[in-house]
C-alpha cells in the first residue's frame, strides 16, 4: 500500500509539471520585482508573506489544471505521446480527479481570503482549465486562445494583487499569450493523429495543415503590432531592444513552420517557442 501510494506521489509530481510551475512563479516575482514601477514599501509587500500565497494560489490553479488536463486526454495521449502518459499509468484516475479538485479549490479559496478581485480571477481560471479540458480543447481556436489568454493573464495577476497599471506588464503578457497561442496550435499540428482518432476538432484538422500555418502567421502579425503599440509606451530601451530583436526571429520562424513536414519538425518549432520564454524571462533582468 505505501508503495503504491509513493508510486502516485511521483504520478502526481509529474502530472503537476513542476518545471512549468516553476516559470510561472518565477516570472509572477520577476514581474513584481522587475516589471512593476516602484511603489511606497514595494520590496516589503513584495517579500511578504501574503505576496508569496498569492503566488502559490496561482500555482495550485495551474497545476490543478496539468492535471485535469491530462485526465481527459489519457486515450488521445496514448496516441500521440504514450510514453509521457501519467494519469492512469503512474497516478490513477481516481486520485487525479482528486487532486485537481483539492488543488482548484485551494488555489480560489486562498485568493478570495486574500483579495476578492484575485478569488474571482482564480474562480474564472480554475473553471475555464476545467472546461477547455472538458470541451474547449476540442473545438478549434476557441481552446487555443483560452489557454493562451490564462498564459497572458497570470503576469496580470501581479498587477490584480498590486492594485497596479503598468504599461510594461501588459506588453509582457500580450507576449507570453502571443507565444503560447502559436505554441499551442503547433502542438495540435503534432498532434493530429491521436486528436483525428477522438473526434478533436483541432485547428489543422479543421482547416487543414496549411490552413494551420496561415493561422500562425497571422497570430505572429497580430502579436508584432500589438507588441509595437505597447512598445511606444514603455519607457525602457532594453525591453523595446529585446522586443524589436524578436521580429526577424520570428521571420525566421516563419520559414521554419512554412518548411515543416513532418512531426519531428513541429517537436523542433515547439523546443524553439520554449526557448522564446525562456529569453522573455532572462530580459526581464535587464531592464
Amino acid at each position: 500500500m505505501n508503495r503504491l501510494l509513493k508510486y502516485d506521489f511521483v504520478g502526481f509530481l509529474l502530472a503537476s509539471r513542476l518545471p512549468n510551475l516553476f516559470i510561472i512563479g518565477s516570472t509572477q516575482y520577476l514581474t513584481a520585482l522587475l516589471l512593476v514601477s516602484d511603489f511606497t514599501d514595494k520590496p516589503g509587500i513584495i517579500y511578504s508573506l501574503s505576496f508569496f500565497l498569492m503566488v502559490t494560489s496561482t500555482l495550485a490553479i495551474a497545476a490543478g489544471g496539468y492535471i485535469i488536463n491530462d485526465y481527459y486526454d489519457q486515450k488521445i495521449d496514448m496516441i500521440n505521446r504514450p510514453k509521457e502518459v501519467v494519469v492512469g499509468t503512474r497516478l490513477r484516475r481516481r486520485l487525479a480527479m482528486a487532486a485537481h479538485l483539492a488543488l482548484t479549490l485551494g488555489g480560489i479559496v486562498l485568493g478570495f481570503y486574500l483579495k476578492m478581485s484575485l478569488g474571482i480571477v482564480h474562480l474564472l481560471s480554475g473553471f475555464l482549465l476545467w472546461y477547455y479540458s472538458n470541451s474547449l480543447r476540442r473545438i478549434p481556436v476557441v481552446g487555443n486562445l483560452v489557454i493562451a489568454a490564462l498564459s497572458g493573464l497570470s503576469l496580470l495577476v501581479v498587477l490584480i494583487y498590486l492594485d497596479r497599471n503598468d504599461p510594461l506588464v501588459f506588453a509582457y503578457s500580450i507576449f507570453a499569450a502571443t507565444i503560447i497561442l502559436i505554441r499551442e496550435v503547433i502542438k495540435d499540428m503534432e498532434d493530429v493523429k491521436g486528436d483525428a482518432t477522438f473526434g478533436a476538432q483541432s485547428i489543422p484538422l479543421v482547416w487543414g495543415i496549411r490552413g494551420a500555418k496561415v493561422f500562425i502567421y497571422i497570430v505572429i502579425a497580430g502579436g508584432s503590432f500589438a507588441l509595437i503599440s505597447f512598445l511606444i509606451l514603455v519607457n525602457s530601451w532594453p525591453v523595446r531592444y529585446y522586443f524589436l530583436a524578436l521580429f526577424p526571429i520570428f521571420v525566421w520562424f516563419s520559414f521554419r513552420l512554412f518548411k515543416a513536414d513532418k512531426q519531428r519538425d513541429y517537436s523542433r518549432l515547439i523546443d524553439f517557442t520554449n526557448l522564446i520564454i525562456f529569453t522573455g524571462l532572462i530580459s526581464m533582468l535587464i531592464i
